[in-house]
């Protein structure tokens, strides 16, 4: 049930939001994703904004008029022509942030109470009135980001609808399925918590997923078994151990060489087995240029005298080169 043309919102989840609120029941839209677009580009040469100091695109928030990087707050006014040709009116949004969303719902319910939460838009006091404000009722379509997930209470709150579930799944972290599951069962029992008639749905581009399967099955022993089965044929924790070895310098050359030379000296241990260097995914942030090697083992390795013999046999950090451990890591970027 695909969205029309230029629109993010399906067909089934309008109408859904249309019966909520016609019976005086609120909805929730959530997307994991600040801003108005994730991409910002120029239809004639294909320009696209990026951060001068990340390897990352700039968002645009349409609602104080910025283009900003989400990785070091570098932020520059919303240009009215492209930098690189210099034409005007041809640059173009990609992807849906929440203030897009929200002017897409603005467009299909004009008298509809809208609230926006996003982490973006309000401080502390701002963000407990706008809480305070949904719980009575003075609300009826909440779109919100990962701050709307959990610990909220909405009496009226029946219907909850995923923009873009796949969202979680596409970085790169062994633990993408986990994760997804558990904030998708999240923020769906944000509805029916006074056990008023609720539904939840999911927009998806993979709907034979495991995590979208577990989470429409509501089977998440089977999800769990699934993931542990997984986990245990390659070895990854919880039984296997993972260390990531991240070089950063002010120059790729500084930072690509530091982390040739402390693979050059990494010993040879059974059970364990080191991995790149590669560039990060995150290959540029503040300035910073950054290589990644992954150290893997399994549980019973002595991983921390491996990591000792590699930093003590490698080359010393020289310069603008610093070099981070980081011991079963939570980001993979």
């Amino acid at each position: 049930h695909p969205p029309e043309r230029g629109g993010f919102l399906s067909p089934v989840l309008l109408r859904g939001i249309g019966k909520t609120i016609e019976k005086g029941e609120q909805a929730l839209l959530f997307l994991n994703r600040r801003g108005y677009a994730p991409l910002t580009l120029c239809r004639v040469c294909g320009h696209r904004f990026q951060c001068p100091q990340c390897s990352s695109w700039l968002v645009e928030h349409r609602f104080r008029n910025q283009l900003q990087c989400h990785q070091c707050g570098h932020s520059e006014p919303t240009p009215d022509h492209c930098p690189e040709c210099g034409t005007f009116d041809h640059l173009v949004a990609c992807g849906p942030g929440v203030e897009r969303i929200a002017e897409e719902v603005e467009k299909h319910f004009p008298e509809a109470r809208t609230i926006v939460l996003s982490s973006d838009l309000m401080g502390v006091k701002r963000l407990r009135l706008e809480l305070e404000a949904i719980v009575k009722g003075e609300a009826d379509i909440v779109i919100g980001t990962q701050l709307v997930a959990k610990g909220h209470n909405f009496p009226l709150m029946t219907l909850v609808g995923i923009v873009d579930a796949d969202l979680g799944l596409a970085n790169g972290d062994p633990r993408a399925a986990e994760r997804t599951f558990q904030l998708l069962s999240q923020v769906t029992g944000r509805a029916g918590r006074t056990g008023l008639k609720s539904h939840g749905l999911l927009q998806t581009y993979q709907p034979q997923h495991p995590v979208m399967q577990a989470i429409v099955s509501g089977d998440a022993s089977a999800f769990y078994e699934r993931e542990i089965a997984e986990r245990e044929k390659a070895v990854l924790p919880p039984f296997g151990r993972l260390a990531s070895v991240i070089v950063s310098a002010d120059t790729r050359a500084e930072a690509e060489t530091h982390a040739r030379g402390l693979r050059a000296a990494a010993p040879q241990v059974t059970g364990i087995m080191l991995l790149g260097p590669a560039e990060a995914p995150l290959a540029l942030i503040r300035g910073r240029h950054r290589f990644r090697l992954l150290v893997h083992g399994r549980r019973n390795s002595d991983m921390q005298s491996f990591l000792r013999t590699l930093l003590a046999n490698g080359p010393k950090e020289r310069g603008s080169v610093h070099v981070q451990l980081d011991i079963d890591p939570q980001s993979f970027l």
